[in-house]
């Protein structure tokens, strides 16, 4: 039997480029987190090819930010006294977890304003409370792993981000469902509408996800964390706060975000 037909072959697009990582203590940036360094990066002679592949749709690159920051996870053997690095396998599976919550933060974002759009289409929501949505996405990331490198210094593991500039904000605690307390007044409608939409992920899952944790600045957020029940404990590393996620129904307050867009009220 012979089949007949014509294949399609469409360009997949690649970028060849050097990373290059300061990491040197007096070039960090911002305070040491309790998981996290964080050192600038220089991207130097990036250069797009193609090849006849199999069809790739073309999204914004991480390499077309203006500017990048990478970052190393650490642990502490005892709080506040400095850091220590996991073997390159530990710190390999540490770094992906890392990178699949800001995988799963961007899917949640978007599942979020896509219930948003939706509804401003309707024409219902109230106009003052349409005027308010901010409009917020988690930064673009990529996993950097080496390849081939000898020197054990140079065996790091790295998730490269957008840099965010401006004052960083915690909007929301990882263990909480209303806003941080200590907030001006634009920080903190930004967290009402970060709360706005916990409910709408906890509702569109059929109550099974959220994000919290969210912090960031200006239009751009990072390092959120994905909140689930006990049957996911172990999907999402340490920061899954299930004991959160058993008191979110209780601990949410709706809103004007909620009331306006139609959410029922969590009893």
């Amino acid at each position: 039997m012979h089949a007949q037909g014509n294949i399609r072959k469409q360009a997949f697009h690649y970028t060849i480029t050097t990373l290059a990582i300061d990491t040197s203590p007096k070039t960090m940036i911002g305070l040491v987190g309790s998981f996290k360094s964080c050192h600038p990066v220089l991207v130097r002679s990036p250069s797009t090819t193609s090849t006849p592949m199999s069809t790739a749709s073309l999204r914004p690159s991480i390499l077309s930010a203006e500017h990048l920051v990478a970052k190393r996870v650490f642990f502490q053997k005892e709080p506040g006294k400095g850091h220590h690095r996991f073997s390159t396998e530990d710190e390999l599976a540490k770094t992906l977890d890392e990178a699949n919550y800001l995988y799963w933060g961007a899917a949640l974002m978007g599942m979020a304003y896509t219930f948003v759009d939706q509804m401003l289409k309707t024409g219902k929501v109230q106009k003052d409370v349409e005027k308010l949505v901010p409009r917020l996405r988690l930064v673009r990331a990529a996993l950097v792993i080496p390849v081939d490198i000898d020197d054990s210094d140079s065996r790091a593991n790295y998730l490269i981000e957008e840099r965010i500039s401006g004052t960083f904000v915690k909007y929301i605690n990882n263990n909480s469902a209303v806003p941080a307390r200590i907030l001006d007044s634009k920080e903190a409608e930004i967290g009402l509408f970060l709360c706005f939409v916990q409910h709408i992920q906890y509702h569109l899952s059929n109550e099974i996800i959220y994000l919290s944790d969210f912090q960031g600045s200006g239009d751009l957020l990072t390092d959120c964390q994905v909140i689930t029940g006990s049957d996911f404990v172990n999907n999402f590393g340490d920061g899954n706060c299930t004991a959160a996620f058993k008191n979110f129904r209780s601990e949410h307050q709706c809103n004007q975000f909620c009331r306006a867009f139609g959410l029922q009220a969590l009893e």
